[in-house]
């Protein structure tokens, strides 16, 4: 056959080039070698931090070991009885002095009326103890059982709280003195531990201000801070915790 060799076979053709597609081109131009030695430098820094934040957020810090035992301590002492090496019944106050503020009120020997969630003394001039049925609060003593409530208003807590800067006056660490009814001539002594300014709101939610257990030898005292008539803004409260130290004679009272 024609184009056969003489073997009869056809002839051998070259097989075409395979053509090879190009390259994409590069999104990024490529970077000096400093470039990506900074880059994986800053990845390391990034990771060795996410690895420090992720140890500070899941284990406990020697700091916050000590700050867990210390409220752990702070607590068991409040709700422990003060064994103050005198036993005062829990009684109705008869008179109250805080000297750093200049403060001396008398009070009522009636309880605090309670009406819509607010505490108020029967008179403007003298203050008031609150204790109820449905409430945990004691009268104040060196054996009362839980948190002791005094509530006053400006005529007899008035000092107790800054009229132009709405917010209470004493300072943790300040003294309390209150004689009672069954202290006699015994003056029980407080000390200011904790301060609290809240609006209505956050008065009754505070577990901070009322506790979540029986707090024995704890007093509060209440005063509502009035706004001006002028003065668009909310009725606030000044508030302070005191932790009942010892009995003192009245010579060391304030």
């Amino acid at each position: 056959m024609a184009g056969d060799d003489v073997r009869g076979y056809p002839p051998r053709r070259t097989p075409p080039a395979r053509v090879h597609p190009a390259a994409p081109p590069r999104r990024f131009k490529p970077q000096p070698p400093h470039v990506y030695k900074r880059r994986r430098r800053v990845a390391v820094l990034l990771l060795n931090l996410f690895i420090l934040l992720f140890i500070r957020a899941c284990v406990p810090s020697e700091h916050d070991r000590e700050m867990k035992a210390w409220r752990e301590q702070a607590d068991q002492a409040l709700q422990q009885p003060l064994d103050v090496g005198e036993e005062i019944p829990p009684s109705r106050p008869v008179e109250m002095r805080v000297p750093s503020v200049g403060l001396t009120a008398t009070f009522d020997d009636s309880n605090c009326d309670f009406n819509d969630g607010v505490l108020a003394p029967a008179t403007d001039s003298s203050a008031c103890a609150f204790t109820a049925d449905d409430k945990p609060y004691a009268l104040p003593g060196t054996t009362s059982s839980d948190i002791a409530v005094l509530a006053g208003s400006s005529g007899s807590f008035g000092p107790l709280y800054n009229t132009t800067s709405r917010t209470p006056t004493p300072s943790p660490g300040d003294a309390l003195y209150l004689r009672t009814q069954e202290s006699g001539e015994r003056w029980l002594r407080y000390q200011a531990t904790d301060i609290h300014n809240p609006d209505e709101e956050g008065l009754s939610q505070s577990a901070a201000i009322w506790g979540n257990v029986p707090m024995p030898g704890r007093l509060l005292t209440i005063t509502s801070i009035q706004p001006d008539p002028a003065d668009s803004r909310a009725v606030r409260y000044a508030i302070v915790g005191w932790q009942l130290q010892d009995v003192v004679p009245a010579d060391q009272a304030g």
